[in-house]
């Protein structure tokens, strides 16, 4: 028996201010575009299951498009008659009584069995008992649930949670939850543990066979460098399974970091920018760049403006310039060798008109009345 594991596909999802030919946002663009091509792979290989581990839309109220794309797709599975079973994240799980779970809207569809009450549910395919506990705001309610929960013998128990499987899975965002630990031992019970949240793939030590599927897109440069895609699990006769996993296609995300800008002037961070960009496929990337240590006169010459006139054909950058203060400690120099920003940014404007002294001075008058009122 297959089974096809996948999670945290955040419909809805948006950012930047860049959009398609078509007025959507181009990152909500990419989240549909990953999604739709787990489906491909999905109608291709045809296993016997899929389940979704959380997170299937990015908020519990989601736009008409995410909704309607959504259910497009979970149509496409359910008329191939390929079962899909899905458990509601934190991310589409109302916070008040007052809204509707909107994973409710997906019992219109055939084949497929979303999960998102308030309580533990089990649905049977033959050999194979799927154990959702969706994600609960409520501890109370939670660990009453957690408490009821047990295996069906002589099945091919999975058992689909959205959670921190242990502290270093957390993600720092509001809602989340631990799974726990006075309930790891009724892991144990479960052939295979099918989790999201955490948006890197990676199998969990706390069981056997317990798998985070991972994210379909990347959504924070802490996922530079991690594949996208899902897990497909072989089922054997004794009860016990094979995982891989596969990648799909996704928007590249680069990153370039510079230790000690200062050290170095602004044109040869430039040049160690050109070879960079020369290395590295920038075309159509999301590419973070993290200055270190940069002296504030550098974030004048390396300006957003600059930097994308260096790296022109980048889908998007994000600079993060860290300066002496932002780090907390300076390298050996006195902290009043720094002069204030204001000073800083006079001192540039006198340097960029040398033989119009008037026009200079007009400009670092006009820039301090600016930074009076910043310092109100």
């Amino acid at each position: 028996m297959k089974i096809l594991h996948f999670s945290d596909t955040h419909l809805g999802y948006q950012a930047f201010d860049l959009v398609t030919n078509e007025g959507i946002n181009a990152r909500e663009q990419d989240v549909y575009d990953a999604f739709e091509r787990v489906v491909d792979r999905i109608l291709a290989i045809q296993p016997d299951l899929v389940i979704h581990s959380g997170d299937f839309f990015h908020r519990p109220s989601p736009s008409n498009r995410a909704l309607t794309f959504g259910l497009e797709q979970l149509r496409r599975i359910g008329q191939a008659s390929i079962p899909t079973v899905l458990i509601s994240g934190n991310h589409e799980t109302p916070k008040t009584i007052y809204n509707a779970p909107i994973l409710r809207a997906l019992r219109t569809l055939e084949h497929v069995f979303p999960i998102f009450g308030e309580q533990w549910e089990t649905i049977e395919f033959g050999k194979v008992a799927i154990h959702g506990v969706p994600h609960i705001n409520d501890n109370r309610l939670l660990l009453n649930e957690l408490e009821r929960l047990e295996p069906i013998p002589d099945k091919f128990n999975i058992l689909m949670l959205h959670t921190s499987l242990g502290k270093r899975y957390m993600m720092e965002e509001y809602g989340e939850q631990v799974f726990p630990a006075e309930f790891e031992t009724k892991l144990a019970g479960f052939q295979y543990i099918s989790l999201g949240h955490w948006h890197d793939c990676q199998a969990v030590g706390l069981h056997p066979c317990a798998w985070y599927s991972g994210s379909t897109e990347r959504f924070s440069d802490t996922e530079i460098g991690s594949e996208k895609g899902f897990l497909l699990l072989d089922v054997q006769t004794d009860n016990s399974c094979k995982v891989s996993f596969e990648s799909i296609v996704t928007r590249p995300w680069l990153r370039w970091e510079r230790n000690t800008c200062h050290e170095v002037s602004a044109p040869e961070l430039e040049a160690e920018l050109e070879v960079f960009k020369a290395k590295n496929h920038t075309s159509g990337a999301i590419i973070s760049l993290t200055f270190n240590d940069i002296r504030p006169e550098q974030t004048l010459e390396l300006g957003n403006l600059r930097l994308r006139q260096i790296i022109p054909d980048a889908f998007q950058l994000i600079p993060k310039r860290k300066t002496f203060s932002d780090r907390g400690f300076v390298h050996g120099i006195e902290a009043n060798q720094f002069d204030s920003l204001d000073k800083v940014f006079a001192d540039y404007l006198r340097s960029k008109y040398p033989e119009d002294g008037a026009m200079a001075e007009k400009l670092v008058e006009r820039a301090g009345r600016y930074f009076n009122l910043q310092n109100l």
